[in-house]
Protein backbone atom coordinates (compact mmCIF):
# COMPACT_ATOMS: atom_id res chain seq x y z
CA UNK A 1 0.00 0.00 0.00
CA UNK A 2 1.17 3.52 -0.74
CA UNK A 3 2.37 5.74 2.06
CA UNK A 4 -0.33 8.17 3.14
CA UNK A 5 0.73 11.56 4.43
CA UNK A 6 -1.44 13.63 6.70
CA UNK A 7 -1.76 17.13 5.39
CA UNK A 8 -0.70 19.01 8.49
CA UNK A 9 1.51 21.99 7.69
CA UNK A 10 4.36 23.14 9.88
CA UNK A 11 3.90 26.81 10.59
CA UNK A 12 6.67 29.05 9.42
CA UNK A 13 5.07 32.20 10.05
CA UNK A 14 -24.44 12.16 26.95
CA UNK A 15 -27.53 11.70 25.02
CA UNK A 16 -27.47 11.62 21.25
CA UNK A 17 -27.83 15.05 19.74
CA UNK A 18 -30.89 16.03 17.76
CA UNK A 19 -30.33 17.17 14.19
CA UNK A 20 -33.10 19.72 14.68
CA UNK A 21 -30.88 21.47 17.23
CA UNK A 22 -28.38 22.18 14.48
CA UNK A 23 -28.61 25.17 12.11
CA UNK A 24 -30.81 24.36 9.13
CA UNK A 25 -30.20 25.13 5.42
CA UNK A 26 -30.65 28.82 4.79
CA UNK A 27 -29.13 29.59 8.18
CA UNK A 28 -26.13 27.36 7.45
CA UNK A 29 -24.55 26.82 4.06
CA UNK A 30 -25.09 30.35 2.75
CA UNK A 31 -22.91 33.40 2.30
CA UNK A 32 -23.58 37.05 1.59
CA UNK A 33 -20.59 36.98 -0.78
CA UNK A 34 -20.96 34.87 -3.90
CA UNK A 35 -18.33 32.22 -4.63
CA UNK A 36 -16.78 32.11 -8.06
CA UNK A 37 -16.65 28.78 -9.83
CA UNK A 38 -13.44 27.07 -8.74
CA UNK A 39 -11.15 25.82 -11.48
CA UNK A 40 -8.06 24.50 -10.10
CA UNK A 41 -4.93 24.03 -3.91
CA UNK A 42 -2.46 22.14 -6.12
CA UNK A 43 -3.48 23.88 -9.34
CA UNK A 44 -6.13 25.71 -7.33
CA UNK A 45 -7.08 29.34 -7.40
CA UNK A 46 -7.73 32.08 -4.88
CA UNK A 47 -11.29 32.10 -3.58
CA UNK A 48 -13.34 35.27 -3.65
CA UNK A 49 -12.55 36.91 -0.27
CA UNK A 50 -14.97 35.73 2.45
CA UNK A 51 -17.06 33.62 0.06
CA UNK A 52 -16.24 30.55 2.22
CA UNK A 53 -17.07 32.05 5.63
CA UNK A 54 -17.20 28.68 7.39
CA UNK A 55 -13.53 27.98 6.59
CA UNK A 56 -11.28 28.42 9.63
CA UNK A 57 -7.57 28.22 10.27
CA UNK A 58 -6.50 26.03 13.20
CA UNK A 59 -3.03 26.57 14.67
CA UNK A 60 -1.36 24.39 17.30
CA UNK A 61 1.18 26.12 19.52
CA UNK A 62 3.97 24.99 21.81
CA UNK A 63 3.71 25.89 25.50
CA UNK A 64 6.11 28.78 24.88
CA UNK A 65 3.74 30.35 22.34
CA UNK A 66 5.61 29.42 19.17
CA UNK A 67 3.59 27.75 16.44
CA UNK A 68 3.84 24.02 15.67
CA UNK A 69 1.60 23.44 12.66
CA UNK A 70 -1.65 24.53 11.08
CA UNK A 71 -4.74 22.88 9.64
CA UNK A 72 -8.14 23.81 8.32
CA UNK A 73 -11.46 23.50 10.16
CA UNK A 74 -15.17 24.21 9.58
CA UNK A 75 -17.71 26.06 11.70
CA UNK A 76 -20.91 23.99 12.07
CA UNK A 77 -22.45 25.85 15.00
CA UNK A 78 -21.59 29.14 16.70
CA UNK A 79 -20.04 27.05 19.49
CA UNK A 80 -18.63 24.06 17.58
CA UNK A 81 -16.07 23.31 14.89
CA UNK A 82 -15.14 20.17 12.94
CA UNK A 83 -11.62 19.19 11.94
CA UNK A 84 -9.49 16.09 11.45
CA UNK A 85 -8.48 14.07 14.51
CA UNK A 86 -4.83 14.20 13.45
CA UNK A 87 -4.96 18.01 13.69
CA UNK A 88 -5.56 17.84 17.46
CA UNK A 89 -3.95 14.50 18.30
CA UNK A 90 -1.35 14.98 21.03
CA UNK A 91 -2.05 18.71 21.39
CA UNK A 92 -3.24 20.19 24.69
CA UNK A 93 -6.53 22.05 24.20
CA UNK A 94 -5.03 25.16 25.78
CA UNK A 95 -2.51 25.33 22.94
CA UNK A 96 -5.06 25.34 20.09
CA UNK A 97 -6.30 28.55 18.51
CA UNK A 98 -8.86 29.14 15.76
CA UNK A 99 -8.90 32.09 13.38
CA UNK A 100 -12.17 33.32 11.89
CA UNK A 101 -12.82 35.51 8.90
CA UNK A 102 -9.37 35.07 7.35
CA UNK A 103 -8.66 35.33 3.66
CA UNK A 104 -5.07 36.51 3.39
CA UNK A 105 -2.43 34.55 5.27
CA UNK A 106 1.02 35.84 6.14
CA UNK A 107 3.68 35.27 8.79
CA UNK A 108 2.25 38.10 10.84
CA UNK A 109 -1.41 37.29 10.38
CA UNK A 110 -1.82 35.27 13.54
CA UNK A 111 -0.42 34.72 17.00
CA UNK A 112 -1.65 32.78 20.00
CA UNK A 113 -2.93 36.02 21.52
CA UNK A 114 -4.94 36.89 18.40
CA UNK A 115 -6.61 33.48 18.03
CA UNK A 116 -9.87 32.23 19.54
CA UNK A 117 -9.23 29.69 22.34
CA UNK A 118 -11.14 26.44 22.67
CA UNK A 119 -12.68 24.84 25.74
CA UNK A 120 -12.14 21.20 24.75
CA UNK A 121 -12.05 18.82 21.84
CA UNK A 122 -13.36 15.32 21.20
CA UNK A 123 -11.16 13.11 19.06
CA UNK A 124 -12.89 10.00 17.74
CA UNK A 125 -12.35 7.14 20.18
CA UNK A 126 -11.30 4.76 17.39
CA UNK A 127 -9.05 7.14 15.50
CA UNK A 128 -5.93 5.50 14.07
CA UNK A 129 -2.95 7.69 13.20
CA UNK A 130 -1.39 4.94 11.07
CA UNK A 131 -4.42 4.30 8.84
CA UNK A 132 -6.31 7.60 9.30
CA UNK A 133 -9.43 5.61 10.17
CA UNK A 134 -12.06 7.72 12.01
CA UNK A 135 -10.06 10.88 11.39
CA UNK A 136 -12.58 13.33 12.83
CA UNK A 137 -12.72 15.64 15.85
CA UNK A 138 -15.30 18.02 17.32
CA UNK A 139 -14.04 21.22 18.96
CA UNK A 140 -16.00 23.21 21.54
CA UNK A 141 -15.09 26.88 21.46
CA UNK A 142 -14.37 28.70 24.72
CA UNK A 143 -17.12 31.17 23.80
CA UNK A 144 -19.70 31.48 21.00
CA UNK A 145 -18.83 33.47 17.89
CA UNK A 146 -21.10 35.94 16.15
CA UNK A 147 -22.25 34.60 12.78
CA UNK A 148 -22.89 37.27 10.15
CA UNK A 149 -22.61 35.13 6.95
CA UNK A 150 -20.15 37.69 5.64
CA UNK A 151 -16.84 36.95 7.33
CA UNK A 152 -18.16 34.25 9.66
CA UNK A 153 -20.69 31.68 8.49
CA UNK A 154 -21.84 28.13 9.13
CA UNK A 155 -21.58 25.06 6.93
CA UNK A 156 -24.49 22.61 7.03
CA UNK A 157 -23.82 19.20 8.54
CA UNK A 158 -25.42 16.39 6.49
CA UNK A 159 -27.86 14.09 8.31
CA UNK A 160 -27.02 10.40 8.52
CA UNK A 161 -29.64 9.65 5.83
CA UNK A 162 -28.25 12.18 3.35
CA UNK A 163 -27.46 10.81 -0.11
CA UNK A 164 -23.89 9.67 -0.42
CA UNK A 165 -21.46 11.68 -2.49
CA UNK A 166 -21.60 9.39 -5.50
CA UNK A 167 -19.05 9.03 -8.26
CA UNK A 168 -18.86 12.16 -10.37
CA UNK A 169 -20.68 14.44 -7.92
CA UNK A 170 -19.10 17.91 -7.90
CA UNK A 171 -17.43 19.06 -4.67
CA UNK A 172 -15.11 21.89 -3.65
CA UNK A 173 -12.15 21.74 -1.24
CA UNK A 174 -10.51 24.81 0.27
CA UNK A 175 -7.54 25.71 2.44
CA UNK A 176 -4.20 27.45 2.84
CA UNK A 177 -2.13 24.32 2.14
CA UNK A 178 1.03 23.99 0.08
CA UNK A 179 0.86 24.94 -3.59
CA UNK A 180 3.94 22.94 -4.52
CA UNK A 181 3.58 19.67 -2.61
CA UNK A 182 7.14 20.09 -1.37
CA UNK A 183 7.77 17.21 1.12
CA UNK A 184 10.02 19.50 3.17
CA UNK A 185 7.01 21.40 4.43
CA UNK A 186 8.96 24.32 5.86
CA UNK A 187 10.14 25.09 2.31
CA UNK A 188 6.80 24.48 0.62
CA UNK A 189 5.18 27.25 -1.39
CA UNK A 190 2.43 28.83 0.73
CA UNK A 191 -0.52 30.74 -0.65
CA UNK A 192 -1.16 34.27 0.55
CA UNK A 193 -4.91 33.85 -0.04
CA UNK A 194 -7.44 31.12 0.72
CA UNK A 195 -7.45 28.66 -2.18
CA UNK A 196 -10.26 26.52 -3.59
CA UNK A 197 -10.31 23.61 -5.99
CA UNK A 198 -13.08 21.85 -7.90
CA UNK A 199 -13.10 18.05 -7.48
CA UNK A 200 -15.43 15.10 -7.88
CA UNK A 201 -16.32 12.27 -5.52
CA UNK A 202 -14.75 8.94 -6.44
CA UNK A 203 -16.27 5.48 -6.31
CA UNK A 204 -14.80 3.55 -3.35
CA UNK A 205 -14.11 0.63 -5.69
CA UNK A 206 -11.84 2.78 -7.87
CA UNK A 207 -8.42 1.09 -7.65
CA UNK A 208 -6.58 4.16 -6.32
CA UNK A 209 -9.32 4.96 -3.83
CA UNK A 210 -9.64 1.30 -2.84
CA UNK A 211 -5.96 1.12 -1.92
CA UNK A 212 -6.54 4.00 0.53
CA UNK A 213 -9.96 3.12 1.94
CA UNK A 214 -9.94 -0.68 2.14
CA UNK A 215 -8.18 -2.83 4.74
CA UNK A 216 -6.16 -5.60 3.09
CA UNK A 217 -7.90 -4.46 -0.11
CA UNK A 218 -11.18 -6.27 0.65
CA UNK A 219 -12.73 -4.75 3.82
CA UNK A 220 -14.09 -1.26 3.16
CA UNK A 221 -13.37 1.46 5.74
CA UNK A 222 -16.63 3.42 5.56
CA UNK A 223 -15.20 6.25 7.67
CA UNK A 224 -13.30 7.37 4.55
CA UNK A 225 -14.20 8.70 1.13
CA UNK A 226 -12.18 9.95 -1.83
CA UNK A 227 -12.29 12.98 -4.10
CA UNK A 228 -10.28 13.64 -7.22
CA UNK A 229 -9.52 16.18 -9.91
CA UNK A 230 -7.29 15.86 -12.97
CA UNK A 231 -3.94 17.29 -11.80
CA UNK A 232 -5.76 18.96 -8.91
CA UNK A 233 -5.85 18.22 -5.22
CA UNK A 234 -5.22 19.18 -1.63
CA UNK A 235 -1.84 19.21 0.08
CA UNK A 236 0.10 19.86 3.29
CA UNK A 237 -1.76 22.38 5.41
CA UNK A 238 -5.22 21.55 4.04
CA UNK A 239 -5.86 18.83 6.67
CA UNK A 240 -9.09 19.23 8.59
CA UNK A 241 -10.54 21.60 6.00
CA UNK A 242 -13.92 21.30 4.31
CA UNK A 243 -15.06 19.34 1.28
CA UNK A 244 -18.48 20.72 0.35
CA UNK A 245 -21.23 20.21 -2.19
CA UNK A 246 -24.21 22.31 -3.21
CA UNK A 247 -27.72 21.09 -2.46
CA UNK A 248 -31.20 22.56 -2.85
CA UNK A 249 -34.06 22.31 -0.35
CA UNK A 250 -37.59 21.39 -1.41
CA UNK A 251 -38.51 25.08 -1.35
CA UNK A 252 -35.58 26.09 -3.56
CA UNK A 253 -32.94 27.26 -1.07
CA UNK A 254 -29.44 26.60 -2.44
CA UNK A 255 -26.97 25.80 0.31
CA UNK A 256 -23.59 24.15 0.88
CA UNK A 257 -23.15 20.96 2.88
CA UNK A 258 -20.03 19.47 4.45
CA UNK A 259 -19.53 16.00 2.96
CA UNK A 260 -15.88 15.47 3.90
CA UNK A 261 -13.04 16.55 6.18
CA UNK A 262 -9.63 16.57 4.53
CA UNK A 263 -7.59 13.71 5.97
CA UNK A 264 -4.63 12.57 3.86
CA UNK A 265 -2.86 12.58 0.52
CA UNK A 266 -0.35 10.25 -1.11
CA UNK A 267 1.77 13.00 -2.68
CA UNK A 268 -0.59 15.87 -3.51
CA UNK A 269 -1.17 14.23 -6.94
CA UNK A 270 2.23 15.44 -8.15
CA UNK A 271 3.80 12.22 -9.41
CA UNK A 272 0.52 11.22 -11.02
CA UNK A 273 -3.14 12.18 -10.56
CA UNK A 274 -4.83 10.19 -7.81
CA UNK A 275 -7.59 10.77 -5.23
CA UNK A 276 -7.09 12.18 -1.75
CA UNK A 277 -8.75 10.87 1.44
CA UNK A 278 -11.49 12.62 3.40
CA UNK A 279 -13.34 11.64 6.56
CA UNK A 280 -16.94 10.91 5.52
CA UNK A 281 -19.14 13.27 7.54
CA UNK A 282 -22.37 11.46 6.60
CA UNK A 283 -20.96 8.33 8.22
CA UNK A 284 -20.02 10.33 11.35
CA UNK A 285 -23.24 12.36 11.61
CA UNK A 286 -24.62 10.66 14.76
CA UNK A 287 -21.21 10.72 16.48
CA UNK A 288 -20.77 14.42 15.73
CA UNK A 289 -24.24 15.31 17.04
CA UNK A 290 -23.59 13.28 20.19
CA UNK A 291 -20.34 15.11 20.95
CA UNK A 292 -21.95 18.49 20.32
CA UNK A 293 -24.80 17.60 22.67
CA UNK A 294 -22.35 16.46 25.36
CA UNK A 295 -20.49 19.76 25.31
CA UNK A 296 -23.26 22.37 25.21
Amino acid sequence: MQSIFVAIALVVLVAFGNAQDMPQPGVCGVSAIQSKSPSRIINGEAATPHSIPFQLLLVAFHDNGTSRFYCGASLVKNTHVLTAAHCVDGVDAKNIRLYFGLHELSKGSFSAAAGTPIREYFKHESYSSSSLTNDVAVIRLAMPVVVDNIKIGLICLPPSNAPVCAVGHNVVASGWGSLSGEPNRTNASRPTELQQVALQCVDATNSDCRSLTYTLFFVQDKSKMCAYGESKGVCFGDSGGPLVRERVTSDGIVYRELVGIMSGTVDCSLTRPRPDIYANTIYFSAWILNKIAQSL
